[in-house]
Formats: C-alpha cells, structure tokens, sequence
C-alpha cells in the first residue's frame, strides 16, 4: 500500500495581515501626498493673497502733510481726498503702487533699457536699442528743466510710490517672488521714462515695417 505526502494549502486569511499592512502603508502615503499639497496651495494662496492691496482700514505712512482719504468705488477705482496737490501725487503714487508694482517697475525698465537685468540676456538687444536712445538721459534733462511745481508733483508721486514699497518688502507682488529680485527705489525721473516711452510708442510703433520697406525698394526699386 503506498503512501503519498499530503500538504496542506495555506488559508486565504494568511494573506490579510500583509493586505492589511500594505492598506496602512498606501493610507499614510496618500495621505502625506495630500498633506504636501494642501500646504503648497496653501503658501501659494498666502503669498499672493498677501500682496492684494489694502481697502479698508488707516494706514499710518510717512509723508503727507495732512490724514488723505482713498475711496474706492465697486470696480476698485480709488478716488483720492487731500489738503494740498503734493499730498494728492504723493497718495496716487502709493496707490498705484498697491495695484500694479510690477508692472511699474517692467513699464520704467522697459523704456530704459533694463529688463535684462531681470528677465535675462534674450532682452540686452531690446535694451541696447533703448539706451541708445536715451529715454532715461531725455527724462533727467526733462526734470532738470522742469519747474519747481513740476518737480514737485514728480517727487512727491515717487515718494508714495517709496512709501508703499518700504512697507511693503515682505509682501511683495508674487512676480518679485518668482523672479527673486526687489524693486530699486522710484525716481521722480522714472515717471517720465515711462512717458517718454509712451511717445515713442505712439509715434514710432511701426518704424520695423518702414524700415522693412525700405530695404525691399533699395534693393528692387519703384519700378
């Protein structure tokens, strides 16, 4: 008569408590990822949600002559309340700054020929073109000239736009962030940078295309 081994087949429940570990394992996992991503989204919300203006409220800033009052309507458009027109610019530069910092700052780089600086090397042509053209120079001359009232009103703009950004340095515009650098102080002549670029804008926008035209007809001629 002849005997065969018999083995026994492990029970399926054998198997539960490495399932079981492995569940716990994947929870805690799933569970970090969605931590990490909360507190991601979290930050970002904070340092953006940091840099929205102020709309409610006093403010105690350095400068003024007398209290100013900022009312904005329902589209955020402020509307600005003060004793004397230097108090006025200087209010406008501080609230413009709230707003829109970054694109100031770009605006007064662009026309002067310094966005390299920030944005890099792919810009020193555009900022070779704009320094041979001497808008920054043109604007310091423009300032020189100016009248004292002019000059005045120029200063008095930069320094709200100074106030707010000295305030301000640990809640910069996320853009400052992102590109790791801060805005340089405002100069009265920055303000007439950005115009005279405005100028340039409105009256030479097209000379690439006249320029193009040019060459075809030296080239191939009228006829």
């Amino acid at each position: 008569m002849s005997t065969f081994p018999v083995t026994a087949a492990p029970h399926s429940h054998s198997r539960r408590p490495f399932l079981s570990s492995l569940s716990r394992v994947l929870l805690v996992i799933l569970l970090g990822i969605a931590a990490l991503l909360a507190g991601v989204l979290g930050y970002g919300y904070f340092i953006a949600h940091s840099a929205l203006p102020q709309l409610d409220g006093r403010l105690q800033v350095n400068g003024p002559t007398a209290p100013i009052t900022v009312t904005r309507d329902g589209h955020g458009v402020p509307t600005i309340e003060a004793a004397s027109l230097p108090d006025v610019f200087f209010a406008q530069g501080y609230v413009t700054a709230q707003d829109r910092l970054w694109q100031m700052d770009v605006m007064r780089r662009f026309g002067a020929g310094e966005l390299s600086e920030i944005l890099g090397d792919g810009l020193v042509k555009h900022d070779r073109e704009q320094r041979i053209l001497g808008l920054r120079a043109a604007a310091e001359k423009s300032l020189q000239g100016a009248t004292l009232r002019d000059r005045t009103y120029f200063e008095a703009y930069a320094a709200g736009v100074n106030a707010f950004i000295e305030t301000h340095r640990d809640r910069l515009p996320i853009e400052f962030r992102i590109l790791k650098y801060a805005p340089k102080t405002w100069l009265a002549e920055d303000s007439i940078v950005i115009a005279n670029q405005m100028v340039k804008d409105l009256n030479y926008h097209y000379f690439e295309e006249a320029l193009a035209r040019e060459k075809i007809l030296a080239k191939l001629g009228r006829n």
